[in-house]
């Protein structure tokens, strides 16, 4: 399997492409920075290996036209071929650039058409607006809501910065617990068509 959209390919995940990804630069903005991938690649290696032999789970490698590792799509939760969970990572320096939109819209077609599910399902930070808005271009729908922990009061200073005044309203103390709003999001067979058409 090798999937080419207009800036990307698609292949199977390997190996070697789990050190690729370590060593990619963490996000220095401090909000996306909360989702920064700790740097350890023996542990990721480790779980990649045990997780390729399970048929809830598969891992493809989103590269550049120019052959540079730039991101990381996954399925987990699949049920027969029904419905999967995306799951989509790029590194810091392949934001924003267009990688993100035409890897999740190329793999939908091939999603849908040839490995033929019907639903695929996500889940995105709130305040991750950059990522919302590629999910919505590409026709995923919010279905529901849910709150999931973040972490310490640390690691949440930058809140405080004007800078971020708007996405503080998707942060809240539950039970002593640092939370944020996650939107729940899917697509659905008939609605790629109509995208397609």
């Amino acid at each position: 399997m090798r999937l080419r959209g207009e800036k990307v390919i698609i292949r199977p995940m390997a190996g070697e492409d789990v050190d690729k990804m370590a060593a990619w630069r963490p996000f220095a903005d401090p909000l996306y920075s909360l989702w920064n991938r700790p740097s350890r690649s023996s542990d990721d290696y480790i779980r990649f290996q045990a997780q390729a032999d399970d048929p809830s789970r598969r891992w493809y490698a989103v590269e550049d036209l120019a052959g540079r590792l730039v991101g990381r799509l996954s399925l987990r939760r699949i049920s027969r071929r029904k419905s999967a969970h995306l799951g989509i990572t790029l590194g810091a320096d392949y934001v924003g650039q267009g990688y993100g939109t035409d890897a999740i819209g190329t793999f939908l077609v091939y999603y849908f058409q040839e490995m033929g599910f019907e639903t695929l399902y996500l889940d995105v930070a709130a305040p991750n607006r950059r990522a919302v808005r590629c999910y919505k271009k590409c026709g995923f729908k919010h279905i529901s809501s849910h709150y999931e922990g973040i972490g310490s009061d640390r690691r949440l200073t930058f809140l405080k910065d004007k800078r971020y005044r708007d996405i503080r309203r998707f942060f809240k103390k539950k039970k002593g617990r640092n939370v944020v709003l996650f939107y729940d999001m899917k697509i659905e067979k008939k609605d790629l068509k109509l995208q397609t058409n």
